[in-house]
């Protein structure tokens, strides 16, 4: 695999302070501590016995997590209803494996230093980024909440780009410091998502950035578009960003291999019209996009986030289909 040939921004934080991890030694950081701990042992093992251990732990959190199980069930009857209960239950069960082994990929990341990332993930369709950049445009790699993310944007760099990774800073100040330092150590730049001018900026400058606008918004604009044929709030923001900057918009989607041996993250071709002037066909497309790349490992997509969440006062399938915001 090819090292990056960009080397890091002096701002690879984006402004954001790195605050010396001393100032983080009091009692109410040590759990965040003691996961971290655990999860740099586990990156130490071999790589085959993290994905039986992973596994193993996967189906036991199953029986423990109730909420999330629960979560995990109403979006697999939403997205799926003609799935037999026993087989979403199965799928349900796999999604739980592929989230504990993502916590294994985050420490691949943060600590690895032995180039097994570059081992274990290739990057395809670098020749649709290349011709994008070659045609003096910025480019938006729009992809999606999957459980393989944290692999997905560091091996990126691996293209010899410099990358710019917006994302959502953590409500913990110590493990979002931690996330901070594990991801920009892998070269590439993270911008928070409340500086949406700066992706503005650095696509109107040619760069790249990655962008995963899948989650629920309600925020000024949002749209109501089926996701998996469910009606799901969204985010309209790509349609912006491409007018705005006339930047190509790529689809970039991760994908686990089953048999354990690695990752194949893929760089489509260029969304030929795109924006169509439609926002609601933007969307649209862009949300046939993830079902096709879901389709390909059900489990892997993030099942136990809400993303059907309604508006207020309207019926919450999270909640028996009480209305959302009744006490």
């Amino acid at each position: 695999m090819n090292r990056p040939a960009t080397p890091p921004p002096s701002d690879a934080a984006c402004g954001v302070p790195l605050v010396p991890l001393w100032r983080f030694w009091a009692p109410r950081w040590w759990p965040v501590w003691l996961a971290l701990g655990i999860v740099r042992a586990l990156a130490a093992l071999p790589w085959a016995a993290q994905g039986v251990l992973a596994r193993a732990l996967g189906s036991l959190a199953w029986y423990v997590a109730r909420r999330d199980r629960r979560t995990t069930l109403v979006n697999l009857r939403l997205a799926y209803p003609a799935l037999e209960e026993r087989a979403r239950r199965a799928l349900g069960r796999a999604h739980f494996r592929s989230l504990v082994y993502s916590l294994f990929e985050v420490g691949l990341v943060w600590f690895d230093r032995r180039g097994r990332l570059e081992r274990l993930a290739r990057v395809e369709g670098r020749e649709h980024l290349e011709a994008a950049l070659a045609a003096g445009r910025g480019v938006l790699l729009v992809g999606a909440h999957f459980t393989t993310n944290e692999i997905a944007a560091a091996a990126l760099p691996q293209t010899g780009h410099l990358f710019h990774v917006m994302y959502k800073p953590s409500g913990n100040a110590l493990l979002n410091q931690l996330a901070l330092r594990g991801r920009i150590s892998r070269n590439g730049r993270m911008i928070p998502s409340d500086q949406f001018k700066e992706l503005l900026r650095v696509l109107q400058q040619r760069g790249i950035v990655l962008y995963a606008p899948d989650q629920r918004f309600d925020g000024a604009g949002a749209v109501v578009v089926p996701l998996f044929g469910v009606p799901a709030l969204s985010n309209p923001g790509t349609t912006f960003i491409a007018r705005a900057t006339r930047c190509a918009v790529l689809p970039f989607f991760p994908l686990r291999l089953a048999d354990g041996s690695g990752y194949v993250m893929t760089i489509g071709a260029p969304l030929a019209d795109f924006p169509s002037g439609d926002s609601l066909r933007d969307v649209a497309r862009y949300h046939a996009l993830i079902e096709a790349a879901v389709a390909r490992a059900p489990e892997q997509y993030l099942w136990s986030y809400k993303r059907f969440r309604p508006r207020d006062g309207e019926p919450d399938p999270y909640r028996r289909g009480a209305l959302r915001g009744a006490p």
